[in-house]
């Protein structure tokens, strides 16, 4: 929402009316006539048409008194957003790539590269899981499907491979991997908050909290380290790049004849098994802004708030570089791009930028000095941005041979192409930001808690924790981990769960230190926290389930079980759906209602509960505080009404009664 605005005056014409006339038998007491017929009337009425249009415009907040308010905050309005997807090349033979190379679709250039890239003519053919039971993971690499790169239990010396059909060797050439994960979607947002969590004295944010690993290939002498390697992945759990030099002495696998990379996981344990989407070699960011050569927009004639058209729009903000040039030697470069003219004084040199038009605005001398007369404007500038740069997946297939600034590496021959993937969607094309938008992410900085001061804010700044797994937080007050029996006044325990598909999810110690570190530097002074893991009360149940007529015995058994299951289940589990509430008892009576409601349970007998080892009991199943549920062995009975010689996996027919 908006920040809120108070109303400044809220007077309207009929008040304004009924108070003047209020004040004439005091002001002028021979003034008795106060009719609408009487002229003097018609005069205060006019008064007070006139003050209502002053106080309506006074009440109201220029443009550029919001952008100003919103800059004490820390704020300025976005300008448009420009899309960008990663892309993987293709050539036969090596080519070398700078910068700002177009990438075009079947309607003509619509991308440009970002950064230089040496094209290997390798593929990457096979991709496989070294782990407790090897997995080849082509297909699913090439269908875009999730798959776990170190398996589903990772643990050090896992590895991931990547097989290419032939050597890598380049001298000198520094190749690129891109990595997708399966929720590569989000990953832009933990990466800006890993970067921002860095500069305030945390740990590099491609280090992960926990796991570190190697980049390896095969060569005669066995698998060696890769030269140069920059990870953006985190140990593959965010996506990114990975660059390296190109090795030396790349050997072919003898089984297969391929030519491996691995990564290798050199020590620790990842929380939750990582899942990729997709693996791109030959990768490469491209981004929707074409690059603009120096153009000639006109000639100042010295005229206040002069409009020139750059001739196609949008234009990316920050990206206009102005020359004035008299065309008798002397020229200006020191003419700077504004989005407006809220802080432009009569003497700084800018222009204007309206980049949704396509057009640069000049100064009026009193809001940026007026540009000289006689001189020709050469505006060098980048083409883009909005949304509709946001293309589908294969948009893009291809780089034109006469693509700007295309270098070959000997020895290949003008003419040859470079093939484009595009494996996902482009993202982050959008319209530039009005200023409400602007007051509403204003608001709710003002608003965000960011202090550890209550229960619920130790939660919500535990879930935040950037690039550590935390799938649900409750905060305890006066419980000490060590001394669970005893109350502990100003101590105030945080229990953290991982979202791992498993029975009973426990974080690791570093996932705690993670989480502690980033409460530390925002609980209050005088509080103390402890981190710590949740503890498990291991339910089952034990009942007797009577068949309702038709019923089938092995699936209605089935279907009951995996009930129970997910009722208890940390994660999803619960009345809600959202996981079982901490320290919250099993109500027997719960249990019964849910077997008795499935399909197939004509009702339900002789139900107890069992927490841990010993007996079922009938009573509810009651919980400390820190404590949470996992489902155990279940015991349920089948009684049908069936003779006795059909079997339990039979549809039957119901006994006559």
């Amino acid at each position: 929402m908006p920040l809120p605005k108070p109303a400044l005056d809220n007077r309207r014409f009929d008040q304004l009316v009924s108070e003047t006339r209020g004040l004439l038998s005091r002001a002028s007491p021979q003034w008795t006539d106060h009719n609408a017929s009487d002229p003097g009337i018609t005069l205060l009425e006019l008064g007070a048409w006139l003050a209502e249009q002053n106080i309506y415009r006074f009440d109201r907040l220029s443009d550029e008194a919001r952008r100003a308010f919103v800059r004490l905050l820390g704020f300025e309005p976005l300008a448009a957003g420009v899309a960008r997807t990663v892309v993987a090349l293709h050539s036969r033979a090596p080519i070398q790539l700078p910068p700002r190379i177009q990438l075009s679709s079947d309607q003509g250039p619509l991308f440009e590269s970002t950064a230089a890239l040496f094209v290997s003519p390798a593929r990457l053919e096979r991709i496989a899981v070294d782990s407790i039971e090897p997995v080849d993971e082509t297909g699913r690499n090439a269908a875009r499907s999730p798959f776990y790169p170190f398996g589903l239990r990772p643990r050090p010396g896992h590895a991931l491979l990547l097989g290419f059909d032939r050597a890598l060797d380049a001298a000198g050439a520094t190749l690129s991997l891109h990595v997708w994960t399966d929720h590569w979607p989000q990953d832009a947002a933990t990466r800006a908050a890993l970067i921002d969590a860095q500069r305030n004295g945390c740990p590099p944010w491609q280090q992960h909290y926990r796991v570190r690993t190697a980049w390896e290939y095969r060569s005669s002498a066995g698998w060696q380290p890769l030269s140069n390697v920059v990870d953006e992945t985190r140990a593959l759990t965010l996506t990114g790049f990975v660059r390296f030099d190109a090795p030396v002495d790349h050997t072919r696998h003898p089984a297969d004849g391929l030519f491996y990379l691995r990564c290798r996981i050199a020590r620790g344990r990842h929380e939750c098994p990582p899942q990729l989407m997709h693996i791109a070699f030959n990768a490469l960011s491209c981004e929707h802004a074409l690059s603009r050569a120096a153009r000639h927009l006109g000639t100042s004639r010295g005229h206040a708030g002069a409009a020139f058209a750059f001739g196609e729009a949008p234009v990316v903000a920050g990206s206009v570089h102005l020359r004035l040039d008299d065309g008798a030697g002397t020229t200006q470069d020191d003419w700077r791009e504004a989005a407006d003219w809220d802080r432009a004084g009569a003497h700084d040199r800018v222009f204007r930028l309206d980049a949704e038009r396509g057009e640069l605005n000049s100064g009026d001398g009193l809001r940026g000095e007026i540009l000289p007369a006689g001189f020709s404007l050469l505006a060098a500038y980048r083409h883009g941005g909005g949304s509709e740069g946001n293309v589908a997946a294969g948009t893009l297939v291809d780089v034109p041979p006469n693509a700007q600034n295309l270098t070959l590496a000997p020895p290949l021959a003008m003419g040859a192409r470079v093939a484009v993937m595009q494996p996902f969607a482009a993202e982050g094309g959008a319209p530039g930001e009005p200023i409400a938008r602007t007051q509403a992410r204003a608001f709710e900085a003002a608003s965000r808690v960011d202090k550890a001061v209550t229960l619920a804010d130790i939660e919500r700044i535990a879930l935040d924790t950037p690039g550590v797994p935390v799938a649900r937080a409750a905060a305890i007050a006066d419980l000490d981990p060590l001394l669970p029996c005893v109350a502990a006044p100003g101590t105030v325990t945080l229990v953290v769960i991982p979202p791992c598909r498993r029975p009973g999810p426990m974080p690791s110690q570093a996932l705690l230190n993670a989480v502690a570190r980033h409460l530390e530097p925002r609980r209050l002074v005088a509080s103390q926290i402890h981190v710590a893991p949740p503890r498990y009360r291991r339910i089952s149940v034990e009942a007797t389930l009577h068949l309702a007529c038709g019923a089938d015995a092995q699936h209605t058994e089935r279907a009951a079980r995996a009930r129970i299951d997910a009722f208890l289940d940390p994660l999803s589990g619960g009345p809600d759906g959202t996981g079982w509430p901490f320290g919250r008892p099993v109500y027997r009576s719960e249990v019964m209602a849910l077997l008795a409601g499935t399909v197939g349970i004509d009702r339900v007998t002789q139900l107890g509960l069992l927490a841990g080892a010993g007996e079922p009991t009938c009573d509810n199943v009651e919980l400390c505080p820190h404590e949470l549920v996992r489902p155990g062995r279940h015991r349920l009975h089948i009684e049908t009404q069936i003779a006795r010689n059909l079997k339990r996996s039979e549809p039957h027919e119901c006994e006559p009664r």
